[in-house]
């Protein structure tokens, strides 16, 4: 029974690697978005694609059994950090 236990954390383990992974290369391209935008004198934070974005990610996150306000919170939490980022110099 640990064993299978021990299975099931390494697999959430590697899940969790794969998440930074993903995490890391999205904020590459965010910084990449921050540059263009600063280079072009755009506002970091686009709220009308924010909200798009959201929208989007709550219905795939509710096709895929997710719970919506979970799906609102990390999202806005990426979105918080995206905007710090694009502002960086």
């Amino acid at each position: 029974m640990v064993k299978n236990l021990n299975t099931l954390r390494n697999k959430i383990d590697c899940q969790d690697a794969e998440l930074m992974n993903i995490l890391y290369s999205r904020f590459k391209i965010v910084r990449k978005i921050g540059k263009f935008k600063k280079d072009n004198n755009l506002r970091p934070h686009d709220k009308k694609r924010q909200k798009e974005v959201l929208k989007m990610r709550i219905r795939q996150g509710k096709s895929k059994g997710l719970n919506p306000k979970f799906v609102e919170k990390l999202y806005n939490l990426i979105f918080k950090e995206a905007i710090a980022v694009q502002g960086e110099k």
